[in-house]
């Protein structure tokens, strides 16, 4: 049996109906809201992951100057790795030995604060890392910390850098001087 025109006729307008085109309507438009927002979505989060995986990625140059031990490059110590935020200033940061302790050298321009007083800047920084040791490394000022677990942490300034280094290990106080002075 063929449907008649009639109730083919009868069908369409039972769909074609004011209220059925507004339903049918509102459901396109919310679909295609979420499609749009999605796809937002999405778009933020691919962006959102290709900044935090530069964050720690390793570089070679950087766009200020910095200090590395004499007779070493930044090649052969693996590369500089950022180890700030990226919407924060950079701080660069690489892995070297004193002996046969592994020691973390990180690196950024001094303050804007600082300048003007380093020392004394530089001093209460120390006091707020519990690096209370001074000693001298020819013309640099050192401070070390150390925990009773043996992590140290040396803070000091150089050629207008803030540096800092750790170590999981204690080293030596006149071995973390020698290290700041090669430093150049």
């Amino acid at each position: 049996m063929e449907p008649s025109k009639t109730s083919i006729v009868q069908a369409l307008r039972l769909l074609l109906t004011r209220k059925n085109i507004i339903i049918t309507s509102a459901i396109f438009v919310v679909l295609v809201g979420l499609t749009i927002a999605g796809l937002v979505y999405r778009q933020q989060t691919i962006a959102k992951n290709a900044r935090n995986n530069n964050a720690g990625a390793v570089v070679q140059d950087l766009e200020y100057q910095t200090v590395l031990p004499t007779g070493k490059s930044i090649t052969d110590l693996g590369g500089w790795k950022r180890i700030s935020p990226t919407d924060s200033e950079p701080v660069y940061a690489y892995a070297d030995k004193i002996g046969d302790a592994t020691i973390s050298v990180s690196e950024q321009p001094l303050p804007k604060s600082f300048i003007g007083d380093t020392d004394n800047q530089v001093a209460e920084l120390a006091k707020k890392f519990n690096a209370n040791t001074k000693i001298d490394a020819g013309d640099t000022k050192i401070y070390i910390g150390s925990s009773a677990d043996g992590p140290q942490s040396v803070i000091f300034t150089k050629n207008s850098l803030l540096i800092l280094m750790k170590s999981q290990v204690k080293i030596d106080d006149n071995a973390w001087a020698e290290y700041a002075q090669s430093l150049s």
